[in-house]
């Protein structure tokens, strides 16, 4: 198998693994210094409105000056940002994270451009390299919880910048090749499959928080969860090229809510739904750049905003009450459903015999 038809597995092992690295600095950085509970939220919603919002803006910027090394540009923000967790001051803690957080948007949309202008007509790729930030996540909030300095999440930031500039000298043995998905429906109307999609992307925001999960107790139990997260976003993507994006994004949405509901006081059941419940990561993904061929990074960008205003209403208790009950869990996926459903190409008859490199 040639060096073009591997690439694409490479980068996205390679941008899994920055993925996790860069997840660790963060939230090793949010949780070591902002452990006041009322501090910790402001700051929790400055991280979520800083890291996710720009990206459709940063992508629209790549995509206009292809050269420019949106990585490591990142990745240097985020180093930067991060140092600021080594001084006493509360002020420096707060500019850092403004940094670390901007550092964190830039990254984002390097990885998506490394995997989506390499993925060709394949969305796992983009899938795997997205998987890495939920492994990321939880090892980061466990360190900053029991480590008296970020040194661990640094090292690990300083791995992730060694690795983007491998990843980087990989990419230029290979053109800049727009990718060829076609997961959205092209009888449909265009806005409504990018609303709907958009308004997928919103609920698994806010059902990711929102799940009923009384038997996480331990923090194995949070590692445990985290996993199956990211298990899930990576094995929707090869899924959806090895046996159709549809059929599996059907699929695991319907399987995952009875599995969701009835497993708040089962691991195991509650588990299982969530790798399926996270399969649809892929498949929106490819929806959205499907519908905007032409400006793949922007429309990655928008499903990040997707996600914050998902994840935003459950800062609030109230919000987060409603969300959790199961006719709302229940209405909510079965509208993800319908729209999937509706917006999604049908699944091409030698989809099975697509090779995977």
């Amino acid at each position: 198998m040639n060096e073009t038809n591997t690439l694409p597995t490479k980068l996205s092992l390679l941008w899994c693994l920055i993925h996790f690295g860069l997840e660790v600095i963060c939230f090793q950085y949010y949780t070591f210094c902002f452990g006041e509970p009322l501090l910790a939220a402001v700051m929790a919603l400055i991280y979520d409105v800083i890291a996710f919002f720009p990206q459709f803006l940063i992508g629209g910027l790549s995509e206009k000056h292809p050269h420019l090394p949106i990585g490591k540009i990142g990745a240097g923000l985020v180093l930067l940002g991060g140092s600021a967790a080594f001084a006493e001051s509360a002020a420096l803690h707060i500019a850092g994270l403004v940094v670390l957080s901007a550092g964190n948007a830039f990254v984002h949309v390097g990885g998506a451009e490394a995997t989506l202008f390499t993925c060709r007509d394949r969305i796992a790729p983009s899938a795997v390299f997205i998987a890495g930030g939920a492994a990321g996540v939880v090892t980061g909030k466990l360190l900053g919880a029991r480590c008296g300095t970020v040194t661990i999440g640094m090292l690990a930031m300083l791995c992730a910048f060694a690795l983007i500039l491998f990843a980087d000298k990989l990419r230029r043995k290979t053109k800049r090749i727009r990718p060829t998905l076609h997961l959205a429906d092209e009888r449909r109307n265009l806005l409504a499959v990018i609303l709907l999609a958009f308004f997928v992307v919103t609920v698994r925001g806010l059902l990711a928080y929102g799940i009923p999960t009384a038997w996480k107790q331990t923090d194995l139990h949070a590692v445990l969860l985290f996993g199956m997260m990211a298990l899930g976003k990576a094995a929707g993507g090869i899924c959806s090229d090895c046996f159709g994006a549809k059929k599996t994004a059907l699929i695991s949405s319907a399987a995952s809510v009875p599995l969701l509901l009835l497993g708040n006081q089962n691991m195991i059941v509650s588990l299982t739904g969530i790798a399926l419940f996270s399969m649809t990561t892929a498949s929106t993904l490819g929806i959205m750049v499907s519908a905007a061929p032409d400006t793949p990074l922007v429309a990655y960008g928008m499903t990040t905003v997707g996600l914050l205003l998902g994840t935003l209403p459950m800062m609030f208790p109230i919000t987060a009450d409603i969300i959790s009950q199961n006719w709302v869990l229940t209405l909510l996926s079965i509208l993800c459903f319908l729209s999937l459903w509706y917006i999604m190409a049908p699944d091409k008859p030698n989809c099975m015999k697509r090779k995977i490199g």
